[in-house]
């Protein structure tokens, strides 16, 4: 079976109203969102905007990040696209599908995908609806921290500007980027959760005993952390070694997992690398054997197909192992050290829960908190990055990526 390479918006204005008229019921029943705060002040900000060319910026802590968006929308009555991860188009085709009809399209992240670029740029300068880009490119699981934001949607922002100027040589034209801070607060104590997932996930370790009740949380929570590395540096084969921190320690398994499999498919990795990128690299190179070459079969002979079909099987092996990595690619120790917040224990138990169970758990009752930031025009940039496009496109992620950090502070 051959798989698209790239995945259109369909934007079903039929859909898109139904899917706004049970949101609201959505969000409360199965995501245990009980409300979501935005301030006046921000909505109106908004929908002044209205027709504009706008790109949403939104910080990307869990999975549910596209909701709150598509709420936003109808929250200021205005559609929006959003640009979302080719890998769920594929892997979850119907979840792809409704998600096609409410404004989304694809990117393969880390890559040149024209198609996807060509689609931007179009919505860009057509400014007929705000279009929602997450500039980590990815989820981290954990409400207080960033992953590294990704220059592409200056980038792409830039090359849109060109367009206009290109086709209208007078005109000038807005283009405005906006900061969003989305934060993910449970609005009661959620210590008996606490409790009963540490019970639950020691007792899938064989770490439980009635004497674990009378220990701090903490101190639970830090147990499983030890025992689950210990187990996972058995798994890999990795010999323990004297004074490295848990942090050293975690980090050793991530890296020794990327290289294994990068120099098993001979992906080249840069030395500069983050391990996000790292970890984009190997995950393009073996979803476009398993699902885009398919086209290869085409000239070969029926035992070289049976191979090339068990060459992929062998390749899927690898996802566990990278998602392995991309669970835990933001934790270290001291993250919950550093706020004990009921927030913060359950986003690490919920990465661990996902690693044991093979599912998170839905926590709530939630609250989302909406944090607009001030609009930043890149048209009074646009002398700057004709001079020094690279300098300049660093410069305004930072500051994208400053302005979201100083709200998210805020927000605590």
């Amino acid at each position: 079976m051959g798989y698209k390479k790239f995945f259109e918006p369909k934007d079903n204005i039929f859909l898109i109203k139904l899917a706004k008229s049970i949101l609201p019921l959505a969000l409360k029943f199965i995501y245990k969102i009980e409300k979501i705060e935005i301030d006046n002040n921000d909505i109106e900000k908004l929908k002044d905007l209205k027709y504009k060319r706008v790109i949403l910026c939104p910080n990307h802590p869990t999975a549910l990040d596209p909701i709150i968006m598509f709420y936003l929308s109808k929250a200021i009555d205005h559609n929006f696209n959003y640009l979302a991860a080719w890998d769920i188009f594929v892997e979850e085709p119907l979840k792809g599908y409704f998600m096609q009809q409410l404004g989304a399209y694809s990117i393969i992240r880390g890559t040149i995908d024209n198609d996807s670029f060509k689609t931007t740029i179009k919505l860009i300068t057509e400014g007929k609806k705000f279009l929602v880009i997450f500039p980590e490119g990815d989820t981290c699981g954990l409400n207080d921290y960033l992953l590294p934001f990704q220059p592409g949607v200056i980038q792409l922002a830039f090359w849109a500007l060109d367009e206009l100027h290109k086709n209208n040589q007078e005109k000038i034209n807005d283009l405005f980027i906006i900061p969003i801070a989305i934060k993910y607060k449970y609005i009661k104590s959620m210590k008996n959760e606490i409790i009963s997932a540490l019970k639950r996930i020691e007792e899938k370790l064989g770490l439980y005993s009635i004497e674990n009740e009378k220990k701090d949380n903490y101190e639970r929570l830090i147990r499983i952390s030890e025992h689950l590395l210990s187990i996972a540096e058995k798994f890999y084969n990795l010999k323990p070694e004297e004074n490295l921190s848990f942090n050293d320690r975690l980090n050793r398994i991530k890296e020794f997992i990327i290289n294994k499999i990068s120099t098993y498919l001979d992906i080249k990795i840069k030395p500069n690398m983050n391990l996000l990128d790292k970890l984009r690299t190997i995950f393009n190179t073996i979803n476009s054997i398993i699902y885009v070459d398919n086209n290869l079969e085409t000239d070969l002979s029926e035992y070289e197909k049976k191979l090339y079909k068990e060459k992929k099987e062998e390749l899927k092996n690898f996802y566990d192992d990278l998602h392995r990595v991309w669970k835990f690619i933001a934790v270290y120790e001291g993250y919950v050290k550093e706020d004990m917040s009921d927030e913060r224990f359950l986003e690490i138990i919920k990465r661990i829960e996902w690693e044991i169970f093979g599912k998170e758990k839905v926590y709530g009752p939630l609250k989302v908190i909406l944090k607009i930031g001030g609009k930043i025009n890149l048209l009074n940039y646009y002398e700057e990055y004709k001079k020094n496009k690279r300098n300049c496109i660093e410069n305004l992620i930072k500051k994208v990526e400053d302005n979201i950090k100083e709200m998210l502070k805020k927000l605590k």
